[in-house]
């Protein structure tokens, strides 16, 4: 059956508008992050339904009004689960659990062509889903595809670049990767603590158009630029550590992006992000169905409505973290400040202009080489 088949206008419809509730501050935003929950109560309509999805997903699906839609107008109840863990633990979690126990996951883009080599996740027809709304750069985003055929379809995405304090920086300043480097800032940049962008994003300073596909040359000549940048490095931490941190004026500067300026920027805190002349490498969630499910009917749906632009328009401004959605149609619903905060006011420009200068993250061959690297800068 086909999208429009499945399902009706009325409900992934852009007239269709998303709730409005208060925001928090930032920086509960930034512990909401890691928490775990499970979907609240379901109205007496939901509750009697027979059928079910069972969804294992990042933050964000269990915000008020985000799945209330698909429940009234499916009738399937979502089983949620918030997964505050790795993108290596979602996929074993799929892989290890009884079939049915999670029908739906939200993985990093990175770990899906693993994940299809061990025969975790099942192949999708791109005709189900709405990939002629989609940026055309994210409807045929390479990790999700191999051989010619679908097997996610990414509903949310960013960028690293470098996130930085505009009362103290111009946006010249921080153009380049060189500010980084530069003397004047040492001790007063911040780190996640996650290898994958943060030396993807170096070694697009280094000038690898392919970040993560080096030489052995290339990957010395990385690891050279990480430690020079160690003395430069007053915090590795993680998500709600670096935030709090950069919030509270201890920290100007991090290699990161939207998902972290844009939530204290509408705070009030002087934040914003950009992405280097070096360019920047990629984040994204990209939804899969687990090969093993005896519910894949209910979870085709699912995957419809997150990938649908009523649900990309609400996930895109999520109190967890914003997002930038590749649905052109979610882009469009959204007020126009937040669209030019999430980079998408020229959406007829996006493919061509802003993401021309990012590569997809993904995980290297040479994986333990380089999370060796990675602990031998930060215990320098």
């Amino acid at each position: 059956m086909k999208h429009d088949d499945l399902i009706t206008d009325e409900l992934f419809g852009a007239s269709s508008k998303f709730g409005s509730t208060s925001r928090r501050k930032f920086i509960s935003r930034s512990v909401a992050v890691g928490a775990s929950s499970l979907s609240i109560p379901f109205i007496s309509k939901i509750a009697q339904a027979s059928s079910t999805v069972n969804v294992l997903a990042f933050g964000g699906y269990e915000e008020p009004g985000m799945l209330t839609a698909f429940e009234e107008k499916t009738g399937i109840k979502v089983n949620l689960k918030i997964h505050d863990g790795s993108d290596e633990e979602m996929i074993a979690l799929m892989q290890t659990s009884a079939p049915g126990t999670f029908d739906v996951i939200t993985p990093t883009s990175a770990y899906i062509p693993k994940a299809v080599e061990d025969g975790i996740i099942a192949e999708l027809d791109p005709s189900d889903f709405p990939l002629d709304d989609y940026f055309n750069l994210i409807a045929n985003w390479p990790p999700v595809w191999k051989s010619g055929k679908l097997y996610a379809v990414v509903n949310r995405f960013g960028y690293y670049g470098i996130t930085y304090n505009y009362e103290k920086f111009s946006e010249s300043d921080v153009s380049s990767y060189d500010i980084l480097f530069d003397p004047s800032v040492k001790g007063r940049v911040a780190l996640f603590d996650w290898f994958l962008p943060n030396m993807g994003c170096l070694s697009k300073y280094n000038g690898n158009k392919k970040p993560y596909d080096l030489t052995a040359s290339e990957f010395s000549a990385l690891g050279e630029t990480l430690m020079k940048l160690r003395p430069q490095v007053g915090l590795v931490g993680n998500t709600s550590q670096v935030t709090q941190a950069m919030a509270g004026g201890s920290y100007d500067l991090a290699i990161a992006g939207e998902w972290v300026q844009a939530g204290m920027y509408d705070d009030g805190l002087p934040f914003k992000a950009l992405v280097p002349e070096q360019g920047g490498v990629t984040w994204d969630q990209a939804v899969c169905v687990s090969a093993k499910t005896p519910n894949k009917e209910n979870a085709i749906k699912f995957v419809q409505y997150v990938t649908g632009p009523t649900f990309q328009s609400k996930l895109a401004i999520a109190k967890t973290y914003y997002s930038m959605v590749p649905n052109k149609k979610a882009a469009v619903m959204l007020p126009e400040d937040k669209r030019e905060l999430l980079n998408l006011s020229n959406i007829e420009k996006f493919d061509e202009i802003f993401m021309a200068n990012l590569s997809p993250r993904k995980s290297p061959d040479n994986r333990d080489e380089w999370m060796a690297s990675w602990e031998k800068f930060k215990n320098a």
